[in-house]
C-alpha cells in the first residue's frame, strides 16, 4: 500500500554530539564492568613498573659484581623503592609480581569482551525495540535496508567504540602510573616526556579529526550501499525479465567503491596516526637519553628503570592515541545508530490506557491529513459507521484511498479533524486491545518463511490451532493445506515452496482472521487474482458480513457486490458515502466507473474519469 506522498529518508548524516555523551549511553549500566577494568588496569600497571624497577636493579647489580659473589649480592637502595634485599630475595618477588600480572590478564582480557559483546547486544535490542514501538510515520520514511545497516555494520563498528573506550582507559591509567613512576626517578627526563608526547598528541589532532569526517562519510555511504542492495534484492525478478542485471551491478559497483575508498581512507589514517606517534617518541627517547648522557648519566639502576618505564610509557602513549584515534572514527557510528533509535522511540505513538472490548461504531469528524504542509491528501473527511456493515472504498489512484486506510488502521494520526470509536477519541484507548480487534489484510501478500500454521499465527502465541484451523477454514484455504505434503507445517514464505498469488492472500487472510477481530479492513484484495482465488475470496467476504465490520478498498466491481455502503473518493474528499443503488442513480464517477469496468475493462475500475471528474 503506497503511502501517496514522497517523504524524506532521515538517513542523512548524524547529529553530532559530545563523543563522552554518547559513550555513556552507550555503556548503559555496564559502569560497574568499567570500573572493575580500571582497577584491574591499575594494579596491573603498578606490578608491571615494580617489575621494571626490580629488573633494573637487578641488572645493574649483576653488572657490578660477578660470579658466586651475586648469589649473596645485596642489590643498593634504588631512588625509587629505596630497599635493601639480596638479588634472589628481589628476583623470587619479580617473578610472583610477573606471575600475578600474568594472571589479571585474564580478567583483563574478558572484561572488554564482555562489555563489547553486552553493548553490541544493547545496542541492537535497543534499536529493533525502538523500532518496532516507532509511529509507521517514521518507520515508513526508512529506506530499504537502513535498519538491516543499523543492526549490523554500523553496530559493529559503534561496537568497536565500546571495545577502543575500554582499551584507552587502561592504556590511560598505565600510562599514568608509569610516568609517575618515571618521575620519582628522573623529573627532568619524565617531564620532557610528557611535556613532548602531549605536544604530539596535539600535533596530530588535525589527523584525527579528519579521520572522523571520513569515518562519517564512511557511515553514510554503507547506509546508501545497504539501501542498494535490498533494492536489488526485491527487484532481482524484474532485474532478469528486463536484463538490467548488468547496469545494476554497475550501480552497486558505484556505491561499493564510494564505501572502498572512504574505508580505505579511514584505515590509513587510523595507522598513519599512531605510526608517527611511534617514530616521534623514539626521537623523543634518544635525544632525552643523550641530555642525561651529556648530564652525567646517573645510577644505573635508576638510569636503566626510567628507560625502561620512558619506553613502556610511550608504547601506551602510542595505544593512546591509537585507541582515542579508532574511538573518533567509531563516534559516527555510534552516533547513527542512537540517533536511529532516538527517532524511533520519539515517535512512539502515545497508549491512552482505556480498555476497549468490542468496537461498535467508527467515525470521522472532518479529518484531514498532509504528507507535506500546504498538500493535504484528505481534507474534510467524515462518515458514521456501525458494527457489521460492509464498506466499499473506491477512487482513481492517488485519491486518498491508502492514506485513508492507515487512519482507519492508527498508522497514521489525523492531522485535523477526530476519529472516534464507539463515540471517543480512538486515542484514548489502549493500543493493546486495539490491536486484538482490528485487523488488516494488504494488497499485497506477505508472508514469513515459516510453516503455515506459524504464518496464519503470526506471532501471536495464544492463538491456538483450533483458531489456526478456523481461520484457514473461513479463507478458503484449509482444503488447499491439507492438500500439500506437510498440510499445516509446509514451510512458505519468500522463495520458500510455491504457492500461488492466491493461496498467498488467503494465508494472508487467514491470518488477518484468526484473533476473531470486530474490523477487518482489506486492501484491494482481488485486484491480482485469477478468478477462482477471486470467488474464493468473496466467498470468505460473504461469509464474514455478519461477524465483524468490514472495509474493502475496491479494485473491481465485483467486490462491492458484498458492500452495504461504498464510500467515493475523489481528489482527497469524500464526495459520496450511500448503497450501491443510489450511487448508481445520483454519483457521476460511480456510475461512469461501473458502464466502463463492466465493458471495456471486464469488470476492473478504471485509474480516472477525465469525462466525469
Amino acid at each position: 500500500m503506497s503511502s501517496g506522498a514522497s517523504t524524506k529518508s532521515g538517513e542523512g548524516l548524524p547529529q553530532r554530539s559530545s563523543m563522552w555523551a554518547q559513550l555513556d549511553v552507550l555503556i548503559g549500566d555496564r559502569r560497574r564492568l568499567v570500573v572493575a577494568l580500571s582497577f584491574l588496569s591499575i594494579v596491573s600497571a603498578f606490578t608491571e613498573t615494580a617489575v621494571i624497577v626490580i629488573v633494573a636493579e637487578v641488572a645493574a647489580d649483576l653488572a657490578g659484581v660477578g660470579g658466586k659473589q651475586a648469589k649473596h649480592a645485596t642489590a643498593r637502595a634504588n631512588s625509587l623503592f629505596h630497599i635493601h634485599a639480596s638479588i634472589s630475595t628481589l628476583l623470587w618477588v619479580g617473578l610472583g609480581l610477573t606471575l600475578l600480572r600474568f594472571v589479571l590478564q585474564w580478567p583483563g582480557s574478558t572484561l572488554p569482551a564482555r562489555i563489547a559483546a553486552d553493548v553490541q547486544q544493547g545496542v541492537r535490542l535497543r534499536v529493533f525495540r525502538a523500532f518496532t514501538r516507532a509511529s509507521w510515520e517514521v518507520q515508513s520514511r526508512d529506506r530499504e535496508g537502513a535498519l538491516q545497516e543499523n543492526m549490523t555494520s554500523q553496530t559493529v563498528q559503534a561496537t568497536g567504540g565500546a571495545l577502543q573506550a575500554t582499551g584507552l582507559i587502561s592504556s590511560v591509567l598505565t600510562f599514568i602510573i608509569l610516568m609517575a613512576s618515571a618521575v620519582a626517578l628522573s623529573p627532568e627526563a619524565a617531564g620532557a616526556v610528557f611535556v613532548i608526547a602531549t605536544g604530539m598528541f596535539t600535533v596530530l589532532r588535525p589527523m584525527r579529526t579528519l579521520g572522523a569526517r571520513r569515518s562519517r562519510e564512511l557511515s553514510h555511504a554503507l547506509v546508501q550501499y545497504a539501501g542498494g542492495i535490498a533494492e536489488a534484492n526485491r527487484l532481482a525478478e524484474e532485474s532478469q525479465v528486463f536484463g538490467v542485471t548488468g547496469a545494476q551491478f554497475e550501480r552497486i559497483a558505484g556505491l561499493a567503491g564510494k564505501c572502498r575508498y572512504l574505508f580505505y581512507r579511514t584505515q590509513v589514517i587510523s595507522k598513519l596516526v599512531p605510526n608517527f606517534y611511534q617514530g616521534l617518541t623514539y626521537i623523543v627517547l634518544i635525544l632525552v637519553l643523550a641530555a642525561l648522557y651529556k648530564l652525567g648519566g646517573g645510577h644505573a639502576a635508576s638510569l636503566g628503570a626510567i628507560v625502561l618505564l620512558l619506553l613502556r610509557a610511550s608504547q601506551n602513549g602510542q595505544s593512546i592515541q591509537s585507541g582515542y584515534q579508532a574511538l573518533q572514527q567509531s563516534l559516527p557510528f555510534i552516533e547513527r545508530v542512537q540517533n536511529a533509535a532516538k527517532r524511533y522511540a520519539e515517535s512512539a505513538p502515545v497508549d491512552g490506557g482505556r480498555p476497549l472490548s468490542v468496537v461498535q461504531s467508527l467515525a470521522f469528524e472532518n479529518v484531514g491529513y498532509a504528507y507535506n504542509p500546504g498538500h493535504p491528501v484528505l481534507s474534510g473527511v467524515s462518515f458514521a459507521v456501525d458494527a457489521g456493515e460492509t464498506i466499499g472504498i473506491i477512487g482513481p489512484s492517488g485519491a486518498g484511498k491508502s492514506t485513508l486506510v492507515q487512519l482507519l488502521l492508527q498508522l497514521r494520526p489525523p492531522a485535523e479533524g477526530q476519529y472516534l470509536v464507539n463515540g471517543q477519541p480512538v486515542q484514548e484507548f489502549a493500543r493493546s486491545d486495539w490491536h486484538k480487534l482490528v485487523a488488516y489484510v494488504p494488497q499485497e501478500p506477505r508472508l514469513l518463511h515459516a510453516s503455515v500454521s506459524d504464518n496464519i499465527r503470526f506471532y501471536r502465541t495464544d492463538i491456538d490451532d483450533e483458531s489456526v484451523e478456523r481461520a484457514a477454514r473461513l479463507a478458503r484455504i484449509h482444503d488447499d493445506i491439507v492438500g500439500w505434503s506437510d498440510g499445516y507445517d509446509t514451510v512458505v514464505g519468500p522463495r520458500a515452496d510455491a504457492v500461488s498469488g492466491g493461496q498467498q492472500q488467503r494465508i494472508c487472510l487467514a491470518r488477518a482472521l484468526a484473533a476473531r477481530p470486530n474490523v477487518l479492513v482489506l486492501d484491494e484484495p482481488t485486484s491480482a487474482l485469477d478468478p477462482y482465488s477471486e470467488k474464493l475470496i468473496g466467498e470468505s467476504l460473504d461469509g464474514l458480513r455478519s461477524e465483524l465490520t468490514l472495509f474493502i478498498v475496491a479494485h473491481r466491481m465485483s467486490t462491492l457486490d458484498t458492500c452495504d455502503r461504498v464510500m467515493v473518493i475523489l481528489d482527497g474528499r469524500l464526495m459520496a458515502f450511500d448503497t450501491r443503488e443510489y450511487l448508481q442513480e445520483n454519483d457521476p464517477y460511480y456510475r461512469s466507473a461501473a458502464k466502463i469496468a463492466a465493458g471495456a475493462l471486464g469488470g476492473v475500475l478504471p485509474e480516472a474519469l477525465p469525462d466525469v471528474l
